[in-house]
């Protein structure tokens, strides 16, 4: 190799943690890096430029996986942009989706905050837990309500930094 770079270079280098390119590492989105005769992992200066591609990729919705089949296509001699091109339109189209649920939901919530505003505050009786929830209809969520919602919490999760 040319010029070798440590994780730590790297990493620097890239804005991603070190932690984070092991992880890669150990999925194969990164090439198997070199050992020092240290043991520290070496790698190569076009390091640099898969992990800009796999953040742009990120950049996109794309998860991990998708990133791992997009670079082994290409390892293939097959293109993958067209693949890329189909997840691109099916993430659009959820988004699409979530936005619509998010507004329709948007407005729920503000017209049961105009609603409870005008109302007394609730007795707190032994059987109720929050009567401003309790008066709310039965909803019933196989329109989808259910899977945006999950999608919501895990993108917030997501966005916040925690896991699973």
């Amino acid at each position: 190799m040319d010029e070798t770079l440590s994780i730590a270079a790297l990493a620097k280098r890239t804005g991603v943690s070190s932690k984070t390119l092991r992880y890669w590492e150990s999925l194969g989105l990164m090439p198997r890096a070199a050992r020092s005769h240290t043991g520290y992992r070496l790698f190569g200066p076009e390091c640099v430029g898969r992990v800009e591609f796999i953040r742009k990729a990120q950049s996109l919705g794309l998860t991990l996986r998708e990133v791992g089949e997009i670079f082994e296509l290409s390892r293939r001699g097959r293109n993958p942009c067209p693949k890329v091109l189909r997840w691109v339109e099916g993430k659009t189209k959820a988004l699409e989706e979530q936005i619509q649920w998010l507004t329709e939901l948007r407005q729920r919530l503000d017209g049961y905050r105009r609603q409870w505003r005008r109302k007394s505050p609730c007795p707190r009786l032994p059987v109720e837990i929050c009567c401003l929830i309790e008066d709310l209809p039965t909803v019933h969520l196989s329109q989808g309500g259910a899977r945006h919602a999950k999608t919501l919490v895990t993108s917030s999760r997501r966005l916040a930094g925690h896991r699973r």
